[in-house]
């Protein structure tokens, strides 16, 4: 097999400027702004975040991005109703807030997980929960609960339809007046703050 090595490759401006007709091998990284292919690509990693990206399969991971639930002490075990009516943004407790501003608007789902301790600093309850909302709307998109002693490590995972612009989730608590405390019997500060604090985990995915 014969081969030529080179410093740079420059083509003419057009379509027919450099054609590889068996293809590109690579060991450092391929820089381009703009790469037609006819059939397949396949790397071991692509960068950047995935805006502009288009034409790929559906169940593709286009950005995930994590934000931080610490350990706090809320101050107030409000509940939401003990019935079978949709939690409200108004009820309960909130201790999680964060705005969020989609990179992929069409084609796309986003995957929402999160986790949290809800529990109880002093003898306040026995069922704690939480629920998740976005802004433009009251009814929580999800809720969870668990009766046990002192709390519970609670986990939420929603899908939902991407959108334009920017919206607010938040996390609301039932209950509960501490966050990722140390369930030490009551809720307790124990094994330091960032080692107990959880995640709030979203992540674009293409339908198409």
């Amino acid at each position: 097999m014969s081969e030529i090595r080179v410093e740079n490759i420059i083509g003419e401006t057009g379509v027919d400027a450099v054609q590889l007709t068996k293809g590109i091998n690579t060991t450092g990284t391929l820089t381009s702004t703009n790469v037609s292919v006819a059939s397949s690509v396949t790397a071991a990693t692509f960068h950047g975040n995935g805006a502009g990206v288009t034409n790929v399969g559906g169940g593709i991971l286009l950005r995930k991005s994590f934000f931080t639930i610490p350990r706090q002490n809320l101050g107030s075990h409000a509940q939401m109703p003990n019935d079978d009516t949709v939690p409200q943004i108004t009820e309960g407790v909130q201790f999680f807030s964060q705005a969020y501003t989609p990179t992929n608007t069409s084609n796309c789902d986003l995957y929402i997980h999160c986790t949290a301790s809800v529990g109880e600093i002093s003898n306040i309850a026995d069922d704690v929960g939480m629920a998740l909302f976005i802004s433009d709307q009251t009814d929580a998109l999800r809720a969870v609960t668990d009766y046990s002693v002192h709390g519970a490590n609670l986990t939420i995972t929603h899908k939902m339809s991407s959108y334009s612009g920017t919206k607010t989730f938040s996390l609301r608590s039932h209950k509960g007046d501490g966050i990722n405390y140390a369930a030490d019997g009551y809720y307790q500060q124990k094994y330091g703050a960032t080692t107990h604090a959880t995640l709030f985990t979203i992540e674009e995915i293409s339908t198409s």
